[in-house]
């Protein structure tokens, strides 16, 4: 009897040995669990609306207890735009690429008129007579202006040549009455037979009296005006009438061109040679009217340095194109 209440013993034992150990299973079950899981008041701390609250608690987890990701995204979530982007980049603007300056654009360049291949350099007016071919003993007188970069037409007459017309300047011989084609600087001044030129006339202007010459001596004097007592070799300017009522030197054969003797002197633009006289043409000179005469004293700037061309309309020798 006794053995068997012993009996009865020792299992009750067991039995209750064995329900305390499995409570203290379950406690220590439960004090794990509720270790992994924030407190109530750690979840308050992480919420959103507190950004900096997040940071706290980041650094209150328990080193051995590792931030799972969902913890990490409600981290990243709370923290400010402003903190995930790189502030330097955000202040400092990109430097703009220089942009070339512009270069000038060159001035376009000055075209002559009529087709001329140049003008004399410095000169801003050019007094153009030209006929259709060389021979011809007909043709057209203009003036040009250069103003703003083109060459503009200002006086326009016809004009007559020599008895036997247009002739290329470089082949040309003295007495042959042909007119010199060629590109030249004219005189500095004008002349006439009358005291004092007619109104509005801009270049300087000389009287012919009985001391004055157009010199063909074969000495410095050669193509020159002279003014001399004695007999000169050459025109006395005042006994031709009516034809150097007006005038002026071409600058054909004459300083400050080239000068060759023997191609003859005293190449002038004057008034008409009268219709009796070689049918009003003239000994190699070109002649305008009276009346256009004037116009031309009126129109010749010194200010403007004038050059004076004389050549055909067709390309080839003696050709305004060909200077």
């Amino acid at each position: 009897m006794r053995h068997k209440n012993a009996d009865v013993t020792r299992r009750r034992i067991i039995v209750a040995a064995g329900v305390l150990g499995a409570v203290a299973a379950v406690v220590a079950v439960g004090a794990l669990i509720a270790g992994t899981f924030p407190r109530p008041a750690d979840l308050s701390a992480s919420s959103p609306s507190t950004p900096r609250a997040s940071a706290t608690a980041s650094v209150a987890t328990p080193r051995s207890a590792k931030a799972s990701p969902s913890t990490a995204t409600v981290v990243a979530a709370a923290a400010p735009k402003s903190a995930l982007v790189d502030t330097a980049a955000a202040t400092t603007p990109k430097p703009k690429p220089k942009s070339k300056a512009a270069k000038p654009k060159p001035p376009a360049p000055v075209v002559p008129p009529l087709g001329m291949a140049r003008v004399l350099s410095g000169s801003r007016q050019v007094i153009v007579a030209t006929g259709p071919k060389l021979g011809a003993t007909h043709g057209t007188l203009r003036i040009f202006n250069l103003s703003g970069g083109k060459w503009t037409q200002v006086f326009s007459a016809t004009c007559r040549f020599g008895t036997n017309g247009l002739i290329d300047g470089t082949k040309r011989k003295e007495g042959s009455r042909t007119t010199p084609t060629g590109i030249w600087w004219p005189g500095t001044w004008v002349w006439g037979y009358h005291a004092k030129p007619p109104s509005g006339t801009l270049m300087p202007y000389r009287p012919t009296t009985a001391k004055v010459w157009w010199s063909d001596e074969r000495n410095s004097t050669y193509n020159t005006w002279v003014v001399s007592s004695r007999h000169v070799s050459g025109e006395h300017l005042v006994d031709v009438r009516p034809q150097y009522e007006y005038a002026l030197s071409s600058g054909y054969n004459a300083s400050p061109n080239q000068v060759v003797r023997g191609r003859g002197t005293a190449i002038f633009l004057h008034v008409f040679d009268p219709p009796d006289f070689h049918n009003g043409l003239s000994a190699g000179c070109v002649t305008l009217s009276r009346n256009d005469m004037v116009r031309v004293f009126r129109t010749m700037d010194p200010a403007l340095k004038p050059c004076f061309a004389v050549g055909t309309e067709r390309s080839g020798a003696g050709s305004i194109a060909s200077y």
